[in-house]
């Protein structure tokens, strides 16, 4: 892999386990989980944009709901991952 590669690999693909609120994470293929969950990230090298969650250490991961997602660069997908996390990790009153 050369460098290049290599860089746009560690921006575009991100792991961070959190704990959504109430009424937890809207998934494709099983509905709502929540408790301990990690969201996957991935941005290929066209900006075509994955999004994933599994509980936390379980094997089984799931899509998030929502339509397909292009980013105009890869390298975005690292700032679009901080962000879901902070949207998907909100404190409840």
């Amino acid at each position: 892999m050369s460098e290049a590669q290599n860089a746009q690999s560690e921006h575009s693909e991100r792991f961070t386990t959190f704990k959504p609120p109430r009424g937890g994470v809207m998934t494709k293929e099983v509905g709502a989980i929540t408790g301990e969950l990690e969201l996957h990230t991935r941005a290929d090298e066209d900006g075509v944009l994955t999004l994933r969650v599994r509980y936390a250490g379980a094997d089984e991961w799931y899509t998030l709901e929502g339509a397909a997602y292009q980013l105009y660069d890869a390298r975005d997908a690292g700032v679009l991952h901080d962000i879901l996390v902070e949207l998907l990790h909100r404190p409840q009153p």
